[in-house]
């Protein structure tokens, strides 16, 4: 640290900006940004997305492949979420494009 916090300890110092930390980039948190961006493009959408993760996979790394996967398991309904409204824009577009001449 670079003071000495007041009214606590050092500890309690390095516990509650762990938790905050954990707070803010756990499965729930990336969701709910993710969510609460609904008015924005896909595609701004899922950079939000993956920046969080990343900066969640530096900042807190996983100890062994067991937190990884359920941190992963929790992150899914916001990938598919992503993924689907992809494929249906991508499908709309599809359908809308004239056929190559013959």
């Amino acid at each position: 640290m670079a003071h000495t916090p007041l009214k606590m300890t050092i500890a309690e110092a390095h516990a509650e900006v762990k938790r905050g930390w954990s707070l803010s980039y756990n499965p729930e948190a990336v969701a709910h940004a993710v969510g609460s961006l609904k008015d924005q493009p896909l595609g701004y959408r899922i950079n939000i997305f993956i920046a969080r993760m990343c900066f969640r996979g530096i900042y807190f790394p996983q100890m062994g492949r067991s937190p990884g996967s359920k941190s992963s398991t929790k992150t899914n309904a916001t990938i598919y979420g992503l993924a689907r409204e992809g494929f249906a824009t991508w499908r709309k577009h599809a359908l809308v494009r004239p056929a190559p001449p013959a």
